[in-house]
């Protein structure tokens, strides 16, 4: 429910004040919309809700959505539609005749599934050989072949067809009105081809072609998809004949019928070689308005996308625009249609729309969990026109009125709520953030060649979804990109990043930075693997900005920098989507996993895990796992001893400052192993390390200092382990041994290992 109040509520407030209808007095001063003004996020609040509003769900969404599991279309391919139509304006019928020319997928097909919307009236089906038989159950038409077909053999038939389509919330075809006069139009998105022409309604099976026949009234003029081959009269009728000879998915056929003021410009391609035209169908009271609005400029639009993208993927047909009353816009093949109001003619929707006849007509999400591939990259279309036409501040500008802070994920996890598909936030929003700091990710040349691969790929002409995308990326760019879409497709939110740093001068030259950052964030993914930039502002000399992956929580990251460091900043580019707050430096472990060196058994070790920060007196512990038998940690965190075991060890440590009340963890291995020969003389018994190797008094009170006095460990446990006891301890049985040799029975020592 909440949605629906935000988005009325936001429909009340804003669209009331720019979707202004037909009635509208044209503005006679040249065209300024304030649509171009928004945040980018407002607008595409707009573009989702136009959608959906249209198709909310009702009684009828749910009948029709309730078929979807049940059929089974997928034994043959559709090629090729023949579609006339008779719109006839004042019943508010359609009769039609639907020619479907198709294959068979696999062998035995005898029976193919049609969809149509029950308001609709199958009249009859009929193939070359005569009329065959056909049931329906709800929105589908099952059809009994004449024969069982092999797998690539072709069929065809006829299915004729009338009736008033379905109002309400499943309505996608419109008989209404402007300034009195007939406008008719569709927009069929997602999924409601269905509700007015007979057809395969799946975006995995686009059709090599389509010619259309549209008869209406010859007051009126029909704009559709494809070149206009001609235009045919019979009484006070006139047909339009159009052919597609690109494929197509089933929801961007269209149809717009009014009575239409027409003018056209040319775009010029292949170094002044070539043209093509493009073609803009407006309400005559709009005339003069389109003349100086976003639509005037598609040329210039056309050939940055070009640039940016690959040729217009339909460059022998045209492109162009035509007014219906749907509000919003909608990317139909070759012809978007627009709502004649400040929207409909601004230039971030004519934008918009135009990127998608690469990103949704060439190249259509197979299914509508992946609607971003077609949203997002239209939004982030937006951007790359700021970019040529102002540059890298305006394109970051723009980026920034997509920010989108809230839950849910970009793949759509409920296909049957059409409010879910078209969420202005994550289809449109996020998706093309992700477009965006997949650009950071990859860097320039590596971006661009994956939407070239992409562009030129199997799907082009066809449909694909978020792991075929995905695929043709890392084939283009070496790249594995399997977290950044699990993070950032399937996961929800966005990384809170809070850093801090500590610098002092280091031992070799230039200073020591100690770089702290934390993802603070208790949403999923829990921590995100981005590769971040980082600004440092150096005290002397030229400012640096270096790529760091961040990719744990915390991380530490230690930086020699040639001067000390007056500021860093976190992704001041702002190519991730995120939060950032820079923190005072509290107190912080600096050594990490891997710089304690390694032991040995009976060997003497000393090592310190280094912090930085806080006041007083700290605390140091060990609080899980264990340090290696032998050895211990004081608080100041010098670890030492003689370890008395081999093996790997795992432990954290926590430092606590009881001046400030800081604390901080981190967990390190130490590996301790066999103990060392470094007894070098012609026996054992030298502790005091003479270079005569001789024993005397002296290795007497060092070891006596070692077992009684200052404890400190010997340099070599081997010449201390005059006993030979099994475990390599220095003991009292030692110091019995010594004395024994000095002074008693002056016995020799035991020889050195």
């Amino acid at each position: 429910m909440t949605i629906y109040v935000r988005l009325f509520c936001f429909s009340i407030l804003l669209l009331g004040l720019l979707f202004t209808n037909g009635s509208a007095v044209e503005q006679s001063h040249g065209f300024s919309s304030e649509i171009d003004q928004l945040p980018a996020s407002d607008l595409h609040k707009m573009m989702a809700e136009r959608k959906a509003v249209q198709l909310e769900k009702s009684r009828a969404a749910a009948r029709i959505l309730a078929d979807e599991p049940q059929r089974d279309q997928t034994n043959y391919d559709v090629g090729f539609y023949d579609i006339s139509i008779r719109v006839n304006d004042t019943t508010e019928i359609l009769e039609g005749v639907v020619k479907i020319v198709a294959k068979a997928a696999v062998d035995g097909v005898s029976q193919v599934e049609v969809d149509l919307q029950a308001e609709m009236i199958a009249d009859s089906l009929v193939a070359p050989s005569g009329l065959l038989a056909y049931t329906r159950s709800g929105n589908v038409v099952t059809v009994t072949l004449d024969q069982s077909f092999l797998a690539g053999e072709t069929f065809e038939f006829d299915f004729w067809y009338h009736g008033h389509p379905t109002e309400g919330g499943l309505k996608a075809f419109a008989f209404d009105t402007y300034n009195g006069e007939p406008s008719i139009s569709s927009l069929s998105e997602p999924y409601f081809s269905r509700s007015w022409w007979p057809c395969k309604d799946r975006n995995d099976d686009k059709a090599d072609s389509f010619k259309t026949h549209i008869t209406v009234d010859s007051s009126l003029y029909c704009a559709s998809n494809g070149d206009l081959d001609s235009v045919t009269s019979a009484g006070n009728r006139e047909t339009f004949h159009y052919t597609m000879r690109y494929p197509m998915v089933t929801y961007l056929f269209s149809v717009a019928i009014a009575p239409f003021t027409i003018w056209s410009q040319d775009y010029v391609f292949n170094g002044g070689a070539d043209t093509m035209p493009i073609i803009h169908h407006t309400y005559s009271n709009w005339y003069n308005t389109s003349l100086t609005s976003g639509w005037s400029q598609s040329p210039e639009i056309m050939s940055i996308l070009s640039d940016n993208y690959g040729p217009y993927p339909f460059l022998d047909h045209k492109y162009g625009h035509a007014n219906f009353e749907w509000g919003g816009g909608m990317e139909h093949q070759t012809l978007t249609s627009m709502g004649a109001s400040s929207f409909g003619f601004s230039t971030n929707v004519t934008v918009h729309e135009m990127g998608h006849q690469w990103w949704g007509d060439m190249i259509t999400c197979k299914s509508w969990e992946d609607i971003w591939l077609n949203e997002g990259w239209a939004s982030y279309t937006e951007a790359l026109y700021h970019l040529a036409v102002s540059g890298w501040p305006a394109y970051h500008s723009y980026m920034a009125g997509m920010d989108y802070y809230g839950g849910g994920t970009i793949w759509v996890d409920d296909t049957t709520d059409v409010w879910r598909i078209f969420n202005g936030n994550l289809s449109y929003d996020k998706g093309a953030w992700v477009c965006h700091m997949l650009r950071g990710v990859l860097g320039e040349f590596k971006f661009f060649a994956g939407v070239d691969a992409y562009y030129n790929s199997e799907f082009k002409y066809g449909a694909a979804n978020t792991e075929d995308f995905k695929n043709v990326f890392e084939a283009a760019t070496g790249e594995e990109l399997d977290w950044f879409f699990d993070e950032w497709i399937y996961g929800t939110y966005y990384p809170d990043y809070e850093y801090s740093y500590f610098q002092e001068p280091s031992d070799t030259g230039g200073y020591d930075v100690y770089l702290y950052i934390d993802q603070t964030q208790n949403t999923m993914p829990r921590v995100f693997h981005m590769p971040v930039d980082l600004f440092f502002n150096q005290s002397s000399g030229p400012d640096d900005t270096l790529t760091l992956k961040i990719e744990q929580d915390p991380q530490l990251f230690r930086l020699n920098r040639p001067t000390s460091v007056s500021q860093i900043l976190l992704d001041p580019s702002d190519w991730i989507l995120k939060q950032e707050t820079q923190v005072s430096w509290t107190m912080h472990i600096l050594s990490i996993d891997g710089e304690l060196s390694d032991g040995n058994r009976s060997a003497a070790y000393i090592d310190t895990v280094q912090f930085r920060g806080g006041t007083g007196s700290s605390t140091v512990a060990v609080i899980s796992g264990a340090l290696p038998p032998g050895l211990n940690i004081n608080n100041s965190a010098i670890i030492s001893g003689v370890p008395s075991d081999t093996g790997t060890y795992s432990f954290r440590v926590r430092v606590y400052n009881s001046g400030t009340g800081y604390s901080d963890e981190a967990s390190f291995t130490m590996h301790i192993g066999p103990a060392l020969t470094c007894c070098t003389g012609p026996s054992r018994g030298n502790v005091d390390g003479s270079v005569d190797n001789l024993v005397t008094m002296g290795d007497l009170t060092v070891l006596i200092d070692h077992l009684f006095i200052s404890l400190e460990p010997l340099a070599c446990i081997d010449e201390g382990n005059v006993d030979l006891s099994a475990d390599d301890l220095v003991t009292m049985g030692d110091l019995t041994v010594l004395i024994d040799h000095l002074f008693i029975d002056l016995n020799p020592l035991p020889a050195c290992p």
